[in-house]
């Protein structure tokens, strides 16, 4: 699986295939709903279990030209270059929420994911994977299991809120989210 700086480079060639191509990219953020408690208390070996069995499926998912990365502990990017259909995160979301065999237990997770769409989104790198996380973010607060696409009118709300976005993070550190909820999500309440 890429590292950051492969992550670094293969974002701006997708970027740059997307402007060449006028076909869309989207760069998700992926964080795991429910990875900490069965992580704590199945063991460190079972978490990773559960992590390579997601990643497993989701590389089955993905095609030659799209991209996983770990960016830590249970977060990934996602790089789904030429996109068509909207429809793949729905998918992303169920192959993340089946179960996975632990010792004698099923245990399950979902995933909260914040998605920048671009050319919609026409920033550079950096911010593209930014609005992401503040997507994701949002995603999480909406009940997890759930597809955020970030939407530029958000950001300038949380702009506006005193409590909220004081700086957002980058996807290895942690920050608060924004009460606020943007049409263009897709939540389910499998897996909550």
């Amino acid at each position: 699986m890429p590292n950051r700086r492969l992550l670094e480079d293969r974002l701006r060639q997708a970027i740059a295939h997307a402007d060449r191509s006028r076909r869309q990219l989207a760069v998700c953020l992926l964080d795991l709903d429910g990875f900490k408690p069965i992580n704590d208390h199945y063991g460190h070996e079972a978490g990773d279990q559960l992590l390579v069995e997601i990643v497993d499926r989701l590389q089955t998912m993905l095609r030659s030209v799209d991209t996983i990365a770990r960016l830590g502990g249970d977060e990934f990017v996602l790089l789904l270059g030429d996109l068509d259909s909207h429809s793949v995160f729905d998918r992303i979301l169920e192959a993340v929420s089946e179960p996975v065999q632990l010792r004698d237990d099923s245990v399950a997770v979902s995933a909260s994911i914040g998605v920048a769409l671009y050319p919609d989104d026409r920033v550079d790198a950096d911010t593209l994977l930014r609005h992401a996380d503040q997507a994701m973010y949002l995603a999480k607060q909406r009940g997890r299991n759930c597809v955020q696409v970030f939407d530029s009118s958000v950001e300038a709300r949380c702009a506006r809120s005193r409590n909220c976005c004081a700086g957002w993070r980058r996807p290895s550190s942690r920050a608060s989210s924004c009460s606020t909820s943007s049409p263009r999500s897709t939540c389910s309440s499998a897996g909550r």
